[in-house]
């Protein structure tokens, strides 16, 4: 069977379930982004958002009236599905953190047993356990704080305020010796091998090493071996073991798992290696990255100096952007790139690269189902943790204070940070140039028109209200499938 009567049988089987939004041999480009969310019809501001035609600046403050725990830090509800539902994302945080602190506190526990010189301060964890859960929140782990703007302005600034003193002497404890870093260690170890509530799946394949991936409400999968033997036996190394962004991933794929867990297991490893390695990235950090539109090489290296060069540019007053202009220029570079039609610069290397063919459908619509699984995660980082940067880097600017003095500026804080900024907006820019490179190519009638109809419905959440958003890696196995029957 040709490739195009195979698009038109499998257009006919995906119809129902896609409510027929692309009928065979009709589908075409409707119109523009904003186009396509009309049809969906209007929808409202949620309470605690600026005006949806009011933009911010980069790194402009919200209004007084901001509050950490309802409003997103450009303003604006993120355009994915329950992230307006601020009640219950909380409800989900608690149900991760509360858990986590819990072990990493068990963690300093055993830490301050094994001096055996300081029973007042032993004692004081579970006297002041807000405290204590403060202390390790604002210790830095990696480039993560895991204390939140809405934990630091409800929680932790009364509880250090009331008894500074004691606060400083908790801290004195956590950073000598890198003893956050090592309940950290614990507690996160211990979180996935102790904790009754969370299925944990075991793979290799797919899981990089010291990861967790989260498939679901209290469903995770990690590589065995990272997880054996005893948890005490990582109090012992006082380097950075985990990335607690892992945690951002459980709570989004906790809020909807069929659009935001992970399908690394039951989806992608079923597909050729030569589709698995956009995601994989092999060799991202080379001259010669193969494939050169994977998601890694995109994200980590041309994105990168993308919008360094473009946030510069405006700090020194060549440029003005908004959050929402500078996604759209990023987009727009990686959009020509993947279609072949300009050079990039690669960060690790400095070359220049350019695509030696344009991006195909199937690779397209590979990438733009792993995006589901990063952005959303990079968007609703906010509500679990802070992210800051590497040790020394000046652009974090909770790096260099005490810790008393990141809760308070936390607690004040009503701007989003650089590296906040730089996670969120690339992952953004990402998935409109795969939004953008969609839409050129229906619009030049490429012969792949129903999978690029997929495509875009999967980036809008077409019919998610009624759990119908398509699952592209499933609809490139069916593509498969169906090309080998006939």
């Amino acid at each position: 069977m040709q490739h195009s009567a195979v698009h038109s049988t499998l257009t006919m089987v995906y119809s129902e379930q896609l409510l027929a939004t692309f009928e065979p041999g009709k589908v075409q480009l409707v119109g523009s982004t904003s186009d396509r969310h009309e049809q969906l019809g209007p929808r409202s501001p949620p309470p605690g958002s600026i005006p949806p035609e009011t933009h911010l600046d980069l790194f402009e403050e919200l209004p007084f009236a901001y509050n950490p725990s309802t409003w997103w830090l450009d303003g604006h509800s993120p355009p994915h599905p329950y992230f307006d539902n601020a009640t219950k994302i909380q409800t989900l945080v608690k149900a991760i953190k509360q858990p986590l602190l819990q072990y990493i506190l068990e963690g300093c526990t055993i830490l301050l047993e094994r001096t055996n010189n300081n029973r007042e301060l032993l004692s004081s964890i579970s006297q002041h356990p807000t405290l204590w859960r403060a202390g390790v929140s604002i210790h830095k782990y990696g480039v993560i704080y895991l204390a939140t703007r809405s934990e630091c302005r409800d929680e932790f600034l009364p509880a250090i305020e009331k008894d500074p003193t004691h606060f400083n002497w908790i801290d004195g404890f956590l950073s000598f010796n890198a003893n956050a870093i090592r309940a950290i260690n614990y507690g996160v170890h211990r979180f996935v091998v102790a904790n009754a509530s969370l299925a944990v799946a075991h793979h290799q394949r797919l899981v990089p090493p010291t990861a967790i991936s989260s498939i679901g409400i209290n469903h995770i999968a990690v590589r065995p071996q990272d997880f054996e033997g005893d948890s005490a036996r990582l109090l012992e190394n006082p380097s950075t073991i985990w990335d607690l962004h892992d945690f951002a991933h459980l709570t989004a794929a906790s809020l909807c798992p069929k659009l935001f867990g992970s399908k690394y297991f039951s989806h992608l490893i079923n597909l050729p290696p030569k589709l698995t390695a956009l995601i994989r990235s092999p060799k991202m950090r080379t001259a010669d990255p193969i494939p050169r539109c994977s998601d890694g090489v995109v994200f980590s290296e041309f994105l990168t100096v993308l919008f360094t060069s473009e946030v510069d540019a405006a700090r020194r007053g060549e440029k003005t952007h908004t959050y929402a202009s500078l996604t759209d220029t990023l987009a727009e570079h990686v959009a020509d790139y993947l279609m072949g039609r300009r050079e990039l610069q690669h960060l690790t290397t400095g070359k220049m690269l350019r695509m030696k063919v344009p991006i195909s459908a199937a690779q397209l619509a590979v990438l733009v189902q792993n995006k589901s699984y990063e952005l959303s995660a990079s968007e609703i980082e906010q509500r679990v943790f802070t992210r800051g940067g590497p040790v020394g880097d000046a652009r974090d600017e909770l790096d260099g204070l005490t810790a008393s003095h990141r809760i308070r500026v936390l607690a004040r804080c009503r701007r989003w940070k650089y590296f906040e900024v730089r996670n969120t907006i690339k992952h953004r820019a990402h998935r409109l140039a795969y939004q953008k490179v969609a839409e050129r190519m229906l619009a030049d009638k490429h012969p792949d028109g129903v999978l690029l109809g997929w495509i875009l419905d999967n980036i809008q959440y077409q019919g998610w209200e009624v759990d119908r958003v398509p699952n592209l890696w499933q609809v490139i196995m069916d593509l498969d499938d169906m090309g080998k029957r006939c």
